[in-house]
């Protein structure tokens, strides 16, 4: 195990659930990609943006939640995560950082007759 070491001594603290990591980052149980992934909600001067981690790695993902890769190890959960995750990013109008995404990686959810799509800055 690769957490094994840390462990050992002391200064691994697993979190379990959506957790506040400071006054202004908090993080959130994103599950389906790997077991306890996450991605961090920033809340800052009244505004808002989500570290996606890997919830997506293509644009397209936005839009085809069901469209996974092959390191998802849940895939129907991965599938979910992004339905209801892009679904409420969507809704609040969400500053999102996807790390995998091409360009700047920053950009929003929109939605457009009923869709879901990547809008990069």
């Amino acid at each position: 195990m690769t957490l094994g070491p840390l462990e050992n001594l002391g200064v691994l603290d697993l979190l379990a659930g959506e957790q506040a990591l400071t006054s202004e980052i908090t993080a959130v149980p994103t599950p389906g990609h790997t077991p306890g992934h996450m991605s961090l909600r920033i809340s800052s001067g009244g505004q808002q943006a989500v570290i996606l981690g890997d919830v997506a790695i293509h644009p397209a993902q936005v839009t085809e939640h069901d469209w996974h890769f092959a390191f998802e190890l849940d895939q129907p959960l991965a599938n979910q995560t992004r339905r209801e995750f892009f679904d409420r990013l969507a809704m609040e109008g969400t500053t999102v950082a996807a790390c995998h995404f091409p360009g700047t990686g920053f950009g929003k959810i929109v939605r457009v007759e009923g869709r879901r799509y990547w809008q990069g800055f």
